[in-house]
């Protein structure tokens, strides 16, 4: 499996129980990674999924379809948290066509994965042996084993998006029995007069004289899913190019496996979200679900920021992407190397890069003003007549962070602002659009304010 479902199971029994209980759970498991450690769109091995589960139900004295329906509760929550809120909105305007329409939302995010990835079938239909209820049948290459899972996801479906409160009687179950495919279910609402969410028909009270009026809602009339995924709308596009850049990096074949930073990864997401080549999408040129590997996106493909031929070492901290050179740390955090900065006098022209520790315990005086570097290149230095303002009080020194983009002051700090101004609050102040972070040391006229002028 792959690690979405790892990773789930944590935060659900760090959410519900705690961290100390998850602890408990490790140990039992006999799981070494560490906290917050699963990479989601890693592959692995059935049974060491399977082996946290049992050790969850040890743990928590209950037993293992009990957690796997707690954690079919919990995984409609942690998906929607995950980016996928919108995208679950628009499936179907009643539970069966919802239910259904899962099968193409897994076809589309299917290429996006790494390989290895099959997602289970989902179907259903009006029950025609059963008024107002409807037959789900679901089939998975795991057979049985997630049927609990399944059960609380769809009971927690109907109550998020659908406010009613079903029963499922399950007919059959996957391989029970010699070429039975598929488990089954009947799902009736508790309220009886909540059909119409169920199979999307609503029942109109007849006027006097007249016939009993049926008003029927379809997923087909309302709504936006196969406008959004299959005629591919901007919100299933950002999907796809997100998809597509992280199953590059994480497939061991691919050139662009952990080639990327934090930085270089953000922006080539952003960069493919907005831009085509040749009238296409990334993702509708390169595809690693073929088996030739001269097919798929490498270092040579990215746009000519990112690609080593054209890499201007001034940009993402001065890191080229490099095949295999930033695999993330044990956690699964992708190596961050900020941007650096690049300090100018406005007066001189002299300007210096620097790669500075973004800490809350250095002050931009230190890391900036007074650096080593800084200094050897006299960029601090002004002409001897703005040496003398500078002396006499009539100028003092600024130093302006430079939005290049619209070239314009971003921010200004004086020499008494760089004291108390750590280098983490530059960065925190700054968009990540800013590489590198341009600061202009220069000079700037003291303003001479009178005693009976308001000072607001």
């Amino acid at each position: 499996m792959f690690g979405w479902i790892n990773d789930c199971t944590e935060c659900l029994i760090v959410s519900k129980f705690g961290e100390e209980t998850w602890h408990k759970v490790k140990v039992k498991a006999n799981c070494n990674i560490s906290d917050g450690g699963f990479l989601r769109y890693k592959y692995y091995h059935d049974s060491e999924t399977v082996t946290l589960v049992v050790a969850a139900a040890d743990v928590l004295g209950i037993t293992v379809d009990e957690v796997l329906y707690a954690f079919g509760e919990y995984f409609l929550d942690y998906v929607r948290d995950n980016g996928y809120s919108n995208v679950l909105e628009c499936l179907g305007s009643n539970m069966r066509d919802w239910l259904s329409n899962l099968n193409s939302l897994h076809d589309h995010l299917q290429a996006s994965y790494p390989e290895g990835f099959v997602a289970p079938v989902f179907w259903s239909e009006d029950d025609k042996d059963a008024e107002g209820a409807i037959i789900v049948h679901y089939h998975s290459r795991r057979g049985s084993l997630l049927v609990p899972l399944v059960v609380g996801l769809i009971k927690k479906v109907g109550l998020d998006y659908f406010d009613i409160e079903i029963a499922m009687d399950q007919l059959q179950l996957q391989d029970e029995k010699e070429g039975v495919r598929n488990t089954t279910w009947r799902v009736t609402t508790v309220d009886p007069t909540m059909v119409h969410k169920l199979r999307g028909r609503k029942m109109r009270k007849p006027r006097e004289g007249m016939e009993e009026d049926v008003q029927t809602y379809t997923t087909a009339e309302i709504s936006n899913y196969q406008a959004t995924f299959r005629e591919g709308g901007t919100q299933a596009s950002n999907l796809r190019v997100e998809e597509f850049v992280k199953r590059s990096f994480y497939n061991e074949d691919s050139e662009l496996f952990h080639a990327l930073t934090v930085e270089h990864y953000l922006y080539l997401i952003d960069y493919w979200k907005t831009t085509k080549i040749h009238d296409k999408w990334c993702y509708e040129i390169w595809s690693i679900q073929d088996d030739d590997p001269k097919s798929w996106a490498a270092l040579k493909d990215l746009p000519a920021r990112l690609n080593p031929d054209t890499f201007d070492p001034v940009h993402f901290g001065g890191k080229a992407p490099a095949t295999g050179a930033f695999p993330p740390d044990e956690n699964g955090i992708l190596q961050s190397f900020p941007p650096k900065l690049l300090v100018t006098n406005a007066s001189t022209g002299l300007s210096r890069d620097l790669i500075v520790s973004v800490t809350p315990n250095v002050t931009l005086k230190d890391a900036v003003y007074r650096n080593p570097e800084v200094e050897e290149a006299k960029i601090a230095e002004f002409p001897a007549d703005i040496e003398d303002e500078i002396k006499s009080g009539e100028s003092e020194i600024h130093c302006v962070v430079w939005n290049q983009n619209s070239q314009e002051a971003y921010h200004t700090f004086s020499l008494g602002d760089l004291d108390t101004t750590s280098t983490k609050q530059l960065y925190d102040l700054v968009s990540r659009t800013f590489d590198p972070i341009m600061i202009n040391i220069q000079p700037a006229k003291v303003t001479v304010v009178d005693d009976d002028e308001e000072d607001i």
